[in-house]
């Protein structure tokens, strides 16, 4: 799908383009979702820039990603996607900047895009340009990124009392834990997929704010990709200490785990010391001599069991005064 942003009175026009379609002179910004070859050629046509291939997008070197050629910025950014879902990713989008016009390729349909289109189909500078709609599509992906690290933050706070407060629960440990270690992985996940994002992010910036002997940067893009990069930054270390605190709430839940194991190992091995006592008189007088005396006792058979018990209870006493239950 091909879409055509126009300009008109403080607004962003929507266009989508029909099959042979020419492309609108006025265009500020073309969209190419999930793009077919002949919507790849009126862009080309049309812009004079080279559309990459999907598998070019998905190229992680960084002259593969950031470049330019024929008087156009080449820039193409690991983008999250689906941070709100149980499955986030992330998705190469490619932005080219050529004669004013922003040209995006994506395969994925992240908020982002969605939330400012909405927010230009409403407002926008009377004087838009490509180069503005850019900085503040990157804008909205530092913001949508930041969000996805806030709810992660939160959904790890809330994990960490979990895990090392004391309160009843209902259900099984085994079954709780294993939420909880499920309920880890997921915000792993989800922070390591904003900390590549964050990553490309970074390389993007420093790209955007150079010059070449064939592009210049104007001195607000410059300003705007400094801005963008402390932003960056920022959130690399956020992204950085959620990391190191899931790393940290893994340990705690295996530690935690192995102390309940630790546990029921003690039960049993407090039950074979308790019944030892016990089974040793009662394999003593079950042994089958002629010549026993207990045997012949009227009380043997009460004495031997009151006995047997009290064997059972010394140890179990012994251990609750030496605290080891």
């Amino acid at each position: 799908m091909l879409v055509a942003y126009q300009a008109h009175q403080g607004t962003l026009v929507a266009k989508v383009m029909a099959p042979g379609d020419p492309v609108p002179e006025s265009s500020v910004w073309l969209d190419l979702v999930s793009p077919t070859e002949s919507e790849d050629e009126i862009v080309e046509r049309a812009g004079g820039v080279e559309i990459p291939t999907r598998e070019d997008m998905q190229e992680i070197e960084p002259t593969s990603r950031l470049y330019v050629e024929s008087g156009a910025r080449y820039m193409t950014l690991s983008l999250l996607c689906g941070s709100d879902t149980d499955s986030p990713s992330v998705a190469p989008v490619t932005f080219i900047l050529v004669n004013g016009t922003l040209v995006t390729v994506r395969y994925s349909d992240p908020k982002s895009f969605g939330l400012l289109a909405d927010r230009l189909k409403k407002s926008c500078p009377l004087k838009v340009t490509g180069e503005m709609v850019l900085v503040d599509l990157l804008e909205s992906v530092i913001d949508r990124t930041a969000d996805a690290l806030e709810q992660c933050g939160a959904g790890i706070e809330r994990l960490s009392k979990e895990i090392f407060e004391r309160r009843r629960v209902t259900g099984s440990a085994n079954q709780r834990y294993r939420a909880i270690l499920v309920q880890v992985g997921r915000k792993e996940g989800l922070t390591s997929y904003a900390r590549e994002s964050l990553a490309s992010l970074s390389r993007l910036m420093s790209f955007l704010g150079t010059e070449t002997d064939s592009i210049t940067a104007s001195p607000e893009l410059r300003r705007s990709a400094k801005s963008m990069a402390r932003d960056v930054s920022g959130l690399s270390d956020y992204a950085t200490f959620l990391a190191n605190k899931l790393q940290f709430l893994l340990d705690g839940t295996i530690g935690m785990v192995s102390l309940e194991q630790n546990n029921i190992i003690k039960i049993f091995a407090v039950l074979s010391v308790i019944f030892m006592p016990p089974t040793l008189i009662a394999s003593i007088y079950g042994m089958n001599f002629e010549h026993m005396p207990e045997l012949s006792l009227t009380f043997g058979y009460p004495v031997a069991l009151g006995v047997m018990v009290v064997s059972a209870i010394t140890p179990y006493i012994f251990f609750k005064w030496r605290g080891w239950l």
